[in-house]
């Protein structure tokens, strides 16, 4: 694993945390064919800084901090701007949203709850990388087309897919937990 903080994937992540307010800005301003190529862009680069830490060995412990925060602010911040805006038309869609919401957060304090106690959280699974990438697309969908019925069906399959992930991230979270345990009880035996 290279040490090299400032990288392109790192930069990428970063980038991305700086395109959360683009897409407020965009969104709220009802550009929203704007709000969902920042959206598509936001996605792209989200791919692009896996595919090259990986493949170019600049994987490092700020992007493994850097890449969640990324994630996490840009799902969250769409979420909340989208249910913002249909609060008063879509009492469902808000419904789905929040569950989007719940779900980053719970993901986040056990990230900071393993980090706390010196552990690190695992690297993202198949089942976020599609929630994530199922997130996106729909999430460009709404933005772009609106269509109330469709944004309604888009929303519960993230919705679902995000429980999904939610409920194998906590199982991997306790194996996590528990092989703490079996290594705290080794040292202490010794």
């Amino acid at each position: 694993m290279k040490s090299k903080i400032v990288n392109v994937p790192n930069s990428l992540s970063v980038f991305r945390i700086l395109l959360v307010p683009v897409f407020v800005w965009t969104y709220f301003k009802e550009y929203y064919y704007a709000a969902a190529g920042v959206l598509l862009l936001s996605g792209l680069t989200d791919s692009l800084d896996g595919i090259i830490a990986r493949k170019f060995d600049m994987i490092t412990d700020l992007g493994k901090i850097l890449d969640p925060i990324a994630d996490k602010m840009t799902q969250i911040t769409v979420a909340v701007c989208i249910a913002i805006r249909n609060y008063d038309t879509n009492k469902i869609l808000v419904a789905l949203i929040a569950i989007c919401v719940i779900k980053e957060l719970i993901m986040g304090a056990g990230a900071l709850f393993l980090f706390g106690k010196g552990q690190r959280p695992t690297a993202a699974q198949w089942f976020g990388k599609i929630a994530t990438v199922v997130f996106y697309i729909s999430m460009i969908l709404v933005v772009w087309l609106n269509i109330p019925w469709l944004n309604t069906v888009l929303l519960f399959i993230v919705a679902v897919l995000m429980i999904f992930a939610l409920i194998n991230y906590f199982k991997v979270f306790l194996d996590i937990r528990k092989q703490d345990s079996g290594e705290d009880r080794i040292k202490k035996a010794e």
